[in-house]
């Protein structure tokens, strides 16, 4: 029986840390080669440090400025489940690129940095996330070696988001702390925060129930594009929205109602 697959969208305020986060996810479940991990300790200029951004920030353009411009789409699989995960551009001026990663995600991540709590972008991202109906979304408060741990700090970043998507559509709004630079909680539980007793962001990922989220009946076909061979043979391109079809079976065309 094959694995499930979930598509997972990240988005955060530039330097908040996601292509570091997704860099050691992908580090600690040993979907990195070797000679990758040679060549990155080599461009970025450590023996004994990895850079874990430099496995997700493609672009040159993007390693010069240590920004991410374009939606990078990373695969990797557990013993659990395959994944389709979409690196999104956190700056302002690429906010319709995280539009473009977020909509067809199963799974949101917001990064929130933890010095700084929730930022304009911040609240930007979480709407976006609820105005695509995207069912799980998980906060994670990054960077919390930067605040010693606190618990204090993340309790109340978490009280302010949880007042601001009050207002929000979210059936399912998660919380964890970790730093992506320490690797804690990203795959492996950590010592220093024995105050938290919640999952792994690793563990979350392959245990938040989606199947259940996906409408398996209704056939649904947003056509994107019409493609023409010649002048007799027309094909509707797009992507199925939910439901499934096969041969033989009768459609409807909307608005024209024609079948």
């Amino acid at each position: 029986m094959p694995k499930e697959l979930v598509r997972i969208t990240t988005a955060g305020s530039v330097d908040d840390g996601k292509s570091t986060l997704i860099g050691r996810l992908l580090f600690d479940c040993n979907q990195i080669y070797q000679d990758q991990v040679e060549a990155i300790q080599q461009s970025g200029g450590y023996e004994d440090k990895i850079d874990y951004s430099l496995f997700t920030d493609g672009l040159s353009s993007e390693r010069e400025q240590g920004i991410t411009i374009d939606v990078a789409y990373r695969y990797f699989s557990t013993k659990q489940r395959r994944f389709i995960l979409a690196d999104v551009p956190g700056h302002e001026q690429y906010t319709r690129n995280m539009v473009t990663g977020a909509s067809m995600a199963d799974i949101a991540i917001i990064l929130i940095d933890a010095r700084y709590g929730m930022t304009k972008q911040s609240k930007r991202h979480l709407f976006i996330a609820s105005l695509l109906s995207i069912k799980h979304v998980l906060v994670v408060i990054n960077k919390m070696d930067l605040v010693d741990y606190s618990e204090q700090a993340y309790s109340g970043i978490v009280e302010d988001i949880q007042q601001y998507v009050a207002k929000l559509n979210f059936p399912d709004l998660q919380f964890t702390p970790l730093s992506a630079l320490k690797g804690d909680f990203v795959v492996n539980a950590s010592n220093a925060m024995s105050w938290y007793k919640g999952k792994t962001l690793l563990h979350y990922l392959e245990t938040v129930q989606v199947a259940s989220d996906r409408n398996l009946i209704d056939f649904r076909l947003p056509v994107q594009y019409v493609i023409r061979s010649n002048q007799d043979e027309r094909y509707y391109a797009g992507t199925i929205a939910s439901g499934s079809i096969k041969i033989g079976e009768e459609i409807m065309i909307l608005p024209s109602k024609t079948t």
